[in-house]
């Protein structure tokens, strides 16, 4: 079980926890397999996270991780490292920094040939 962002459901995902709104109405219930339609709603009605049955955000960003080249991780690793000197256990930063190396990650996967110069 464990939260993902709405960004990365992919259809066949399965619920594990009930979805509701801000005044507790069950949008979608615990079992529901995601499709595309499912995204799409979750995504319009302002949903940003969900629990998932079986996968966590770290094996989302490990999969991610394995499409790349190792010299563009280091690359995008680099790039961050002068953005976030150390910030020791302060866990706004450390969230921040994850965001952020999502986004790059996304987006060097997206881009056809990964060039570090498009990770920017």
């Amino acid at each position: 079980m464990g939260v993902l962002s709405v960004n990365d459901l992919k259809g066949g995902m399965v619920l594990a926890r009930e979805v509701t709104n801000k005044h507790g109405n069950i949008l979608l219930e615990r079992g529901d397999v995601m499709d595309e339609k499912h995204i799409m709603l979750l995504k319009s009605w302002g949903v940003t996270e969900v629990d998932i049955e079986g996968v966590d955000r770290e094996q989302v960003e490990k999969k991610e991780m394995e499409e790349l080249s190792p010299d563009l991780i280091a690359t995008i690793e680099e790039e961050l490292k002068g953005l976030f000197p150390d910030f020791g256990d302060n866990s706004i930063m450390k969230e921040l920094y994850r965001v952020i190396r999502k986004f790059k990650i996304k987006h060097a996967v997206e881009q056809p040939h990964g060039c570090s110069s498009e990770t920017k």
